[in-house]
């Protein structure tokens, strides 16, 4: 039996109006063909946007609920990313934190802590939700996919990884017309983190400089440059 978003069960809730059970069950065939249909569209849209879509941008606000759905952090933040292997992913307000991929390495810059941490992209991104978006193999390679269906324009698929040692118990991805639209990653602690993005674009140019980083000085730097 697979999980289901709750970002996709409570849309579903408030698409439902008091006649739903009866209509569902008078075109309970047509639903099957719509939901089959449904299907192969959100898994064309992932196919398309893994591998057609070199670059692009948005905004974001990022969503942390504990194992009782009761949300902890609500941040927001802007995203680049350039395939293959480099990301920009920037939350907003002082103190914050960046993480930045160059193609060879991931960044993550805490300012409020003033110090880098650095990791080889292959030791950061197995079994986790870079996967998507670094395009590093295909994700049948790492992920069971299961479309789930569609709510409030937005076409959702689980993706539940293969690796034993994930962080991740699963990962729902939701796409729409314009690209990526949300994704929920659920840790093996309960915790979900629910992410929206705004303001998409795809096909965009984005130089090579934006995604070089160099740890301000001062800042103590560990991992594969530091200690």
């Amino acid at each position: 039996m697979h999980c289901v978003s709750p970002m996709f069960q409570r849309a579903q809730r408030r698409t439902r109006s008091p006649l739903h059970w009866l209509k569902a069950t008078v075109a309970a065939s047509l639903l099957l063909l719509a939901h089959s249909a449904t299907a192969d569209l959100a898994q064309d849209q992932l196919d398309s946007f893994v591998k057609d879509v070199e670059t692009f941008q948005a905004n974001f606000e990022q969503t942390l609920y504990d194992a009782d759905s009761q949300p902890l952090q609500i941040t927001t933040g802007s995203i680049k990313l350039k395939r293959p292997g480099r990301f920009v992913w920037a939350y907003e307000g002082a103190g914050s934190q960046e993480i930045i991929a160059d193609g060879e390495r991931i960044w993550l810059y805490d300012k409020e802590l003033e110090q880098v941490t650095v990791n080889a992209i292959d030791e950061r991104i197995a079994g986790t939700p870079l996967v998507l978006l670094m395009r590093s193999a295909p994700l049948e390679d790492s992920f069971e996919i299961v479309e789930l269906g569609e709510a409030e324009n937005i076409n959702w698929l689980e993706l539940t990884p293969k690796s034993e040692t994930s962080d991740f118990e699963k990962v729902f991805i939701g796409l729409n017309e314009e690209g990526l639209a949300a994704m929920e990653l659920r840790d093996n602690f309960g915790q979900a983190t629910q992410i929206r993005f705004s303001d998409f674009e795809s096909g965009i140019e984005l130089d090579d400089s934006l995604f070089e980083f160099e740890a301000p000085e001062g800042v103590d730097v560990i991992g594969l440059d530091g200690n």
